[in-house]
């Protein structure tokens, strides 16, 4: 099937206040923030290139001791400069959003350029995005040539015939914790994954799309049944399930 060109047209130029600082979210299971070091390297990296500075501290051994102790929980770290001390926020996470089983919608947004490499605590324009998508869609962001970027919340792969690819890291996208943990258990898996560049065209041509994130692990939208993508998909999800003893 043909997939529809973009439903919504978003003019603006991506723009985010980079003083506002960077942030990560990281699901924590048990008393265990996981994969947590993906996550503390990558707030460093974000650090060092936008701000020139390391995050002060034990920042490893300071949210091991905030998820101590919590069942299922969503744990937030965040540096707005001049600070060098990371903020930590914990919250509860509802179970039934960790791979859940419905099928998601997305609806693609047509913009002028992707969000980049680092994970801005102001999302602003994302956040308008959403708003214009409608409750529960999934915004899969489009550039103007056409090319697949993300969703604002999501990493973006494309299954058809068994065989998995998601768009590569050329600085327009973030370098997702879980699209580089769906990438390496794909691999594990002997199912065929490619980073290359991704169009409407290959969207139509889907037969699942899959969303990875570090709170929701792995969303699925529809696009045709086909027994290969719906093994692949299959086995992704049980090697993803943390609660199932899977990934972690």
């Amino acid at each position: 099937m043909a997939w529809p060109d973009p439903q919504i047209d978003y003019a603006p130029l991506p723009h985010a206040d980079v003083e506002l600082g960077v942030f990560e979210t990281l699901l924590v299971l048990d008393g265990r923030p996981l994969e947590a070091g993906r996550h503390l390297e990558r707030l460093r990296a974000s650090t060092r290139v936008l701000y020139g500075v390391e995050p002060a501290g034990d920042l490893e051994a300071r949210v091991a001791a905030a998820a101590a102790g919590h069942g299922l929980a969503r744990l937030r770290v965040a540096l707005a400069p001049p600070a060098r001390t990371p903020q930590i926020e914990l919250r509860s996470f509802d179970p039934a959003l960790v791979l859940a089983p419905d099928e998601v919608t997305v609806i693609t947004v047509r913009v002028r350029g992707g969000a980049g490499p680092h994970k801005l605590i102001d999302r602003g324009w994302l956040a308008r995005i959403e708003a214009a998508a409608g409750e529960g869609a999934r915004s899969l962001l489009v550039t103007r040539s056409g090319a697949l970027l993300e969703t604002t919340r999501a990493n973006v792969f494309l299954l058809r015939h068994g065989e998995l690819a998601t768009p590569p890291l050329d600085g327009s996208i973030l370098p997702g914790v879980m699209r580089e943990v769906v990438l390496e258990h794909a691999r594990r898996l002997g199912i065929a994954a490619r980073e290359t560049r991704l169009t409407l065209e290959d969207l139509g041509a889907a037969d699942m799309v899959l969303l990875s994130g570090s709170l929701r692990r792995l969303e699925r939208a529809r696009v045709r049944p086909d027994r290969r993508s719906d093994a692949a998909a299959e086995r992704l999800a049980a090697a993803l399930d943390v609660r199932g003893g899977g990934a972690r």
